[in-house]
């Protein structure tokens, strides 16, 4: 499999950087890029999106080109730490959001360059600080939900050919800081991590956005401090895996059919602040970004019970943040 790795650093670092992964859990590196600060990455159709998180927020697009990338434009958005981007084929547009301003944007894409910017607004209540975080796509790629962690509050957005139109918004118990969201398979749930709480919100979206539970994903025997960061469904959606940085594990779910999670296991990361995670397409490897112990640890997993059986390998990277599996 090939993977997609970039990470916090300076532009004269080698900070965004492809592998190829091998069955046994070799890494081998094939292309790199310096870059600012590419925190986060996402790949569709041949086009590789990056972008720079600081004080300013610079959107990235690179073609394929060999066996690496060719950087094809960019362009500067207003707002700042810009941490999470998804692209829609359908609508031709880039989503973001920017951790630092509250921002939300949409920018078109067409020919291997950006285009108009197509949405730009400050999720904004009052004088309320707000920090914006997450950009997800349903399947049809015609609604857009973002979370906001300071707001306490995930919104959801109609598209139309990359145009957003709110529809409606959901408020979190205050103080959760909801962090990353996902559907569950037939969109009928939403699962969202929060960043304070160290909890998993679940909303059934066929009941009035209803919560139906919230479940923390720290065991009772933890009492230091921790903070939720991302999590991901396994292979045949039964299974959901939540990272916790500060307590340095990885929770285990199991995802019954009303939605509900049951808490089954922890499991040591393998590092230190796991920020980011991503499950292999064939299910058998869980890869997490440990950010501040500078390494990318490939688990082995079972498919059928969902727990990580063991390490397979690990690739040193500096304060990796953003993975992904290249989709050909």
């Amino acid at each position: 499999m090939e993977l997609i790795i970039s990470g916090y650093g300076a532009k004269t670092a080698d900070t965004i950087k492809g592998f190829i992964l091998e069955e046994d859990g070799a890494f081998h590196e094939n292309w790199k890029d310096s870059l600012e600060n590419p925190s986060f990455v996402c790949q569709v159709d041949g086009y590789l999106f990056t972008v720079t998180e600081n004080d300013g927020a610079v959107i990235y697009l690179y073609g394929r080109e060999g066996q690496g990338y060719q950087l094809l434009d960019q362009k500067r958005i207003d707002g700042s730490a810009l941490c999470h981007i998804t692209y829609s084929p359908k609508n031709k547009a880039l989503f973001g959001a920017c951790y630092g301003t509250g921002t939300l944007f949409a920018v078109r894409v067409e020919s291997g360059h950006f285009g108009d910017i197509l949405h730009h607004e400050i999720q904004q209540e009052g004088t309320a600080r707000t920090r914006a975080h997450c950009v997800l796509l349903n399947h049809m790629e015609d609604r857009l939900v973002t979370v906001n962690i300071a707001l306490n509050r995930i919104f959801i957005y109609a598209i139309n050919q990359g145009y957003l139109t709110l529809e409606r918004s959901i408020k979190a118990p205050e103080g959760s800081g909801p962090r990353h969201a996902l559907f569950s398979e037939d969109e009928s749930y939403l699962y969202v991590i929060t960043e304070y709480s160290n909890e998993i919100f679940v909303y059934d979206l066929m009941d009035e956005d209803r919560l139906v539970q919230r479940i923390s994903t720290l065991t009772s025997q933890f009492n230091g401090i921790s903070y939720c960061s991302t999590l991901c469904f396994s292979q045949n959606n039964a299974y959901l895996y939540a990272a916790n940085r500060g307590a340095e594990t990885i929770a285990l779910f199991s995802v019954s059919s009303d939605g509900r999670l049951s808490y089954l296991e922890e499991y040591d990361c393998g590092g230190q602040n796991p920020r980011h995670m991503i499950l292999s397409e064939d299910g058998k490897k869980l890869l997490v970004c440990n950010q501040n112990s500078h390494q990318v640890i490939c688990f082995q997993l079972d498919t059928e019970q969902g727990s990580i059986i063991g390490k397979l390998g690990s690739q040193d990277f500096t304060s990796p943040s953003g993975i992904l599996e290249v989709k050909r």
